[in-house]
């Protein structure tokens, strides 16, 4: 069914990988244990649905799920018996995968399958697994269920212990291009003009991208630009820091680590004004009006790089943003 929920066809990029996948699937040499790889929003999770699909189904059509037998249809019901996903907990402060849901997990791959051939778990942000639900799960990999394969997806590999690692077949999901972005934003009904801005500050994830568009990005790049000219003119003063703070203690990570790519890429346009095409082309005139040296550039950008990580811990949002700004100030006025 080319309409069915599961489709290798409605995936975007990563064609090769896909190809590769699809093949494991219809061959059914898949491996019991494979971690997806790559920056949040490339698909990684769509990707390992439309690999449970295939692997689930009855009647596997050149490596398509048919969409039309019971198990597809449990499938995109969501209530397959033989499908199986652990997510991480999210609190104020943190994500984490805690052990009991590990435990859990693996009370389900090792009975037999209910509906279908095999089971499918997957383990989506593997990274916040915290250190006894890593150990825990080492040892199902070390000794897998013939009946089970697990796919885990990690936006931080190296946030994994190694051993869990080196017991699963890696592949790295590359970022999207702008094109393929922009082409799949058209498709759910974004206009042109909206899908060619967000596309290009979306940093190769088209979950970012969504994101952007839903929560109102182009107000957040204002305020980006806004930041840049009131440290370039010496405005960005400890009070206002410190009143920024609060408000950003409010957003959420996601939305503020967003910010800081707004920041990134105008800082990237102004360092490349007349070397190559601008992501804020829109913007051209007033990115004209910035003079910043290449020195302080290449600080401010590092800063950005830095905080996006750290964004990544448990660290306080807001202390981590007034860091931040403390850090932008002190590279502008070097």
């Amino acid at each position: 069914m080319n309409d069915y929920k599961f489709s290798w066809k409605k995936i975007t990029g990563n064609t090769e990988k896909v190809a590769r996948l699809k093949k494991f699937a219809e061959e059914k040499k898949f491996p019991h244990a494979v971690l997806f790889s790559g920056v949040e929003g490339t698909g990684k999770r769509k990707i390992a649905e439309t690999c449970a699909a295939a692997l689930l189904c009855e009647n596997l059509q050149d490596g398509e799920p048919c969409g039309t037998c019971d198990n597809c249809k449990l499938m995109a019901a969501g209530t397959h018996p033989d499908f199986y996903v652990v997510e991480p907990d999210a609190t104020k402060t943190m994500r984490n995968i805690k052990i009991d849901q590990i435990r859990d997990l693996q009370r389900e791959a090792s009975l037999r399958p209910v509906q279908a051939e095999r089971r499918v778990v997957i383990i989506d942000g593997a990274e916040f697994m915290n250190k006894a639900a890593a150990n825990c799960i080492l040892k199902t990999l070390e000794e897998p269920p013939s009946q089970t394969i697990f796919i885990l997806l990690t936006a931080n590999r190296a946030g994994l212990l190694l051993t869990i690692r080196s017991r699963c077949m890696t592949i790295n999901f590359d970022r999207l291009t702008d094109a393929q972005i922009y082409e799949s934003l058209i498709a759910q009904g974004i206009d042109e003009v909206t899908a060619k801005k967000i596309s290009a500050i979306s940093d190769g994830s088209l979950g970012r991208a969504l994101e952007l568009e839903k929560s109102g990005g182009y107000e957040l790049r204002d305020d980006a630009l806004t930041l840049i000219r009131q440290l370039c003119n010496n405005e960005l003063t400890d009070e206002i820091i410190f009143a920024k703070g609060k408000i950003y203690e409010k957003w959420s990570r996601e939305k503020f680590f967003n910010f800081v790519t707004y920041i990134q890429k105008f800082l990237r346009d102004i360092f490349l004004f007349n070397q190559a095409e601008l992501y804020n082309e829109d913007l051209r005139d007033k990115l004209a009006e910035i003079k910043i040296s290449e020195t302080i550039l290449h600080q401010m950008i590092y800063e950005g790089t830095q905080t996006q990580r750290r964004l990544k811990s448990n660290a306080s949002l807001r202390l981590l943003a007034e860091a931040y700004l403390m850090r932008l100030r002190i590279a502008v006025n070097f």
